[in-house]
């Protein structure tokens, strides 16, 4: 198992030191905080991916695959697990009234009292400022090719599909979309515990569900944007995957594919997991058997590809081009991958450039929101990556990298809030030390209250 530690970890370092040097060769401008802020993210990237390896091989090695052989089971028996189900329900309910309410209270702050809470919500949450709109206008209208819309095509079609049938019982498209953002946020949450607790104790796999629902850009989750829905469609892909119900769980990650691109990369942790079940069933199952198994695995890995192959077939059958939306994203909105420590590099110049200039808007609604995700993600992945479940882990890392190298990032807050795996990993790293507990609770809370301070301000939060 060390040679194939070492093996890995060397490729891991290869590829990273590769992509370092196409990235130091191809910047023509340095300053001392952006070039800090790049190695430091490289850095920690390459420490958390080393400290990951070990742990992955294990779980995928004959021994640590035996875990697999034995059928997990939850512990709670039906009435208590329903009643769990409807105090999370609850909870979450409960915690959204907060929220409008804390909205609010900012909006009163910053208008001096005018109008009312119903009157003002739409303005208070600033539906019309950021991607609602679009997925609201994709439920009405569809693609279209002509126009401002016709930039539309770069927004997958699950969550508008779910607005529109929605709006036949409610009449209205802005009022199905808020209905279907927090029905996916309940679900999502149950989801979250019933996924936690294959793992975990009750208490612990609540507290999964806390650090979910309190993490600072969770906001997002009451408004009609994707975030619930591809939170709830990734807790699902994992949760039935890991019941063996594979076929079922592969389905549910190729929908979170058709609600937003990552949902490819849930290919990943299931990959993982399938092939830690095939390891722990060759040497105990007949040539036959385990063949339809490994059929079987394969068959539900390919089903995940679906949903951005169906994208990409409404892109080729209302544009003419399959790629016709990273068009868009290149030449509207000078968007492209590219590597993640860049990222890091502008995103720390523009912070140092608007706070000098005093351009505190964008400096308290984009940069420094940005680098503080950033940074506190990958430092969360660093420690916690000898603890997390390695199927996790894998997902969080090919997440970050993929998130987070947009060469126009506006939103990493929003996008990491829908990483689940940080919040087992809140728990695996405050333990049973309730005092830690609270601490990260008291930072998630206060952190929440000032970036939804910023939000309903009207500071470029995205």
């Amino acid at each position: 198992m060390n040679k194939v530690n070492t093996a890995v970890s060397a490729l891991f370092i290869l590829i990273m030191a590769a992509a370092a040097w196409i990235w130091a060769a191809a910047v023509h401008t340095w300053t001392p905080a952006g070039t800090l802020a790049s190695l430091a993210a490289l850095a920690l990237f390459i420490w958390a991916g080393l400290r990951a390896i070990p742990a992955l091989t294990g779980y995928l090695s004959p021994q640590g695959a035996l875990e697999a052989s034995v059928r997990i089971n939850n512990g709670d028996q039906k009435e208590e697990r329903q009643r769990i189900w409807w105090q999370i329900i609850l909870w979450v309910a409960a915690s959204r009234v907060l929220l409008i309410l804390a909205a609010y209270v900012f909006w009163v702050l910053r208008e001096g009292g005018s109008g009312n809470l119903f009157s003002r919500f739409i303005e208070m949450w600033h539906i019309r400022g950021i991607d609602a709109m679009s997925y609201l206008g994709i439920a009405e209208r569809w693609y279209v090719t002509e126009g401002d819309p016709r930039f539309h095509i770069v927004f997958l079609p699950f969550f508008p599909v779910l607005i529109k049938l929605a709006q036949f019982f409610t009449g209205s498209y802005m009022v199905a979309g808020f209905v279907v953002a927090n029905l996916c946020t309940l679900a999502a949450a149950v989801f979250a515990y019933e996924l936690a607790r294959l793992d975990l104790a009750r208490r612990n796999a609540l507290r999964v569900v806390k650090y979910i629902f309190i993490f600072p850009s969770a906001f997002f989750f009451f408004i009609p944007m994707t975030e619930s829905l591809f939170l709830l469609l990734s807790l699902m892909a994992l949760y039935y995957v890991r019941q063996r119900r594979w076929l079922l769980g592969c389905i549910c990650a190729a929908l979170a594919g058709f609600t937003r691109s990552p949902g490819i990369l849930l290919a990943v942790p299931i990959a993982v997991e399938l092939a830690r079940e095939l390891i722990a069933g060759y040497r105990r199952m007949d040539r036959k058997a385990f063949m339809n198994k490994v059929i079987l695995a394969v068959v539900s890995l390919v089903t995940v590809s679906f949903g951005l192959l169906a994208y990409l077939y409404i892109n080729y059958s209302v544009t003419g081009n399959a790629f016709q939306f990273s068009i868009y994203q290149r030449e509207h909105w000078s968007q492209r991958v590219y590597f993640f420590f860049d990222t890091a590099r502008y995103q720390m110049e523009y912070a140092v450039n608007t706070f000098k200039d005093k351009d505190y808007r964008s400096f308290l609604g984009l940069w420094l929101p940005n680098l503080t995700a950033i940074f506190a993600v990958l430092l969360i992945m660093l420690r916690s990556a000898k603890k997390l479940n390695p199927a996790y882990m894998a997902y969080l890392i090919v997440y970050f990298a993929y998130v987070v190298a947009p060469t126009w990032l506006l939103s990493a807050p929003r996008y990491f809030a829908v990483a689940f795996p940080l919040a087992f990993a809140a728990v695996l790293l405050t333990g049973d030390k309730r005092w830690k507990d609270a601490v990260l609770t008291t930072l998630y809370i206060a952190g929440s209250l000032l970036y939804l301070a910023v939000f309903v301000a009207g500071y470029p939060v995205y």
